[in-house]
């Protein structure tokens, strides 16, 4: 049973954490690079006690910890109904106790991140005598754990054949205009990527403007503005791995490089409409309509940079997480000097990168 377990650790898991390098790179970023070792600790003590003492709290970690799991759960189906992973199927052998244990301890090891988090939560709550909450948490882990391994071991015996994926209430035959093909891919093949990051820039525009409101600073909101951009990398990554991957007859059609710019920018308007609804919202009497403009404008441009960053050689998931985090922190570096040379950079560099690498691009298997 230890040399199955090692097996589908290794098909399950290793491959996760390859495949989601950028994605726990900015994560970490987010988390604990932006302060300094003193805040760090007071910041994160602080909400590890909101999720224990409030009911909010609790909640909005247990929608976290359910968003993560969907993800690792999504992972996992998509593995086992690969053909290189066929050979799985063997486990079928092995009593249902025994293939629910080792894809249990497969889950543990996928939500890892979560549970040191959530753990170091609960020896808080425990400490400060938080003791319902605490054991809530654990039998909510331990159920999210366990209820992942039971549809793993249904999907890995036939019974559970549905894919998991999440239908769009507003699905339809309706005619697409071809420009709004990618965006209509991440609605529908990308929910959750697309709803944490929107989550994360209505969390950020709550701090900013609900409750820090009276001491609202202009430069501070673009910089973490300009993370919210950032905060969309992966879906730049997705929408572009499915323009030049199932889209890549389009190349021979004859449009422009400008055209097919132009596209890209449409898309990452589009993107970030829900923000400029939120700017357009809640700035009122904080900034005038030129200050407004100016800060969302570094938005699209910050997602047009990731875009043309991708054309470069040799430029993987990994690498890309990488580049993503080097360009915040440069254009947060240049932020103090103006909004206007933060867009400059963010415009020049995209079109150089794009004009001179768009006709010699290679399309890498990032798989």
């Amino acid at each position: 049973m230890l040399s199955v377990a090692t097996i589908v650790t290794r098909v399950l898991v290793g491959p996760f954490y390859k495949e989601n390098t950028g994605f726990f790179l900015f994560l970490f970023f987010l988390l604990f690079g932006l302060m300094n070792a003193r805040d760090l600790v007071l910041y994160h003590s602080s909400l590890m006690h909101t999720i224990v003492a409030t009911g909010v709290g609790m909640g909005v970690a247990m929608l976290a910890a359910l968003l993560y799991n969907y993800k690792c759960a999504a992972f996992v189906f998509h593995n086992l109904s690969r053909p290189e992973n066929s050979f799985l199927i063997n486990m079928q052998a092995l009593p249902v106790r025994q293939q629910f244990a080792i894809l249990f301890f497969c889950q543990v090891l996928l939500a890892a991140p979560v549970l040191l988090y959530l753990g170091t939560t609960i020896a808080i709550g425990l400490q400060q005598g938080f003791i319902v909450a605490a054991f809530g948490l654990v039998l909510f882990l331990m159920l999210s754990c366990a209820g992942s391994a039971l549809l793993y071991v249904r999907k890995l015996n036939g019974t559970h054949k549905a894919t998991l994926r999440l239908p769009l209430l507003f699905s339809g035959n309706y005619t697409k205009l071809p420009v709004l093909y990618p965006l209509h891919h991440l609605l529908h093949e990308r929910k959750l990527a697309l709803l944490i990051v929107k989550l994360f820039s209505c969390f950020v525009f709550y701090m900013v403007f609900i409750v820090n409101r009276d001491v609202f600073s202009i430069n501070y909101f673009r910089l973490l503005f300009l993370l919210c951009a950032t905060g969309h990398s992966m879906l730049v990554y997705y929408s572009f791995a499915f323009t030049e991957k199932q889209l890549a007859f389009t190349r021979n059609l004859p449009v422009s490089r400008t055209k097919r710019l132009l596209n890209y920018l449409l898309t990452y308007l589009l993107l970030l409409l829900l923000e400029l609804c939120l700017l357009l919202v809640y700035s009122t009497g904080l900034m005038n309509w030129i200050e407004l403009l100016q800060t969302f404008a570094i938005g699209p441009g910050q997602l047009l940079l990731l875009m043309a960053i991708l054309y470069l050689p040799n430029m993987h998931l990994q690498r890309f997480g990488l580049f993503t985090c080097l360009v915040y922190l440069g254009l947060a570096v240049l932020l103090p000097s103006g909004v206007t040379i933060v867009l400059l950079a963010q415009v020049t560099i995209a079109l150089a990168i794009f004009y001179s690498r768009y006709y010699k691009f290679e399309l890498m298997n990032s798989e």
